[in-house]
């Protein structure tokens, strides 16, 4: 059996595999369907859909999202990891400085060395790793909104999710 198809603006709209294709289409391969391209006498794959696209590209933010917000970042001369786990402890650790203002702790910093916090440094790392945390879901928000509003693939292959990231 053979397949013909209709094409309508460079695109595949229609199939028909009967022995007499209606008036219009054209012989084609036989995996040949709806949505592929036709252009100069071949088919081609058919290009995604902008919402498909979109759904990748908001898919892609968010992993982005989360590498510079897991990424770590410096505070006074020293890197604090930001991974869930650090930030988990970190939490932990605010709480009881908050509660005790003589508190320290032995925190563990880049490459295994480990430095005496006060609760006073405690506070004020956790609130610039919460700060840190906060301004990568923000630039997520900003990027998410440019990728909703993208009227066409190309509006939307524009929109640079890779810069403008806290670090």
């Amino acid at each position: 059996m053979s397949n013909h198809v209709l094409v309508v603006g460079g695109v595949v709209v229609q199939s028909d595999r009967s022995a007499k294709p209606p008036q219009g289409y054209i012989e084609a391969p036989e995996d040949v369907v709806p949505g592929y391209r036709y252009s100069g006498g071949a088919f081609s794959l058919p290009v995604e859909t902008l919402a498909a696209q979109r759904a990748k590209k908001l898919a892609s933010l968010a992993d982005r999202r989360w590498r510079a917000e897991t990424g770590g970042i410096t505070v006074g001369g020293s890197v604090i990891a930001t991974d869930r786990d650090s930030t988990s402890m970190l939490t932990a650790a605010f709480v009881t400085a908050s509660a005790d203002a003589g508190y320290s702790v032995r925190w563990k910093v880049e490459n295994g060395v480990f430095v005496t916090l006060s609760a006073e440094e405690i506070i004020a790392i956790s609130a610039a790793v919460r700060a840190h945390v906060q301004d990568c879901f923000d630039r997520e928000d900003e990027l998410t909104a440019d990728i909703l509003a993208a009227a066409s693939v190309a509006a939307l292959a524009a929109i640079d999710i890779e810069s403008g990231w806290p670090s």
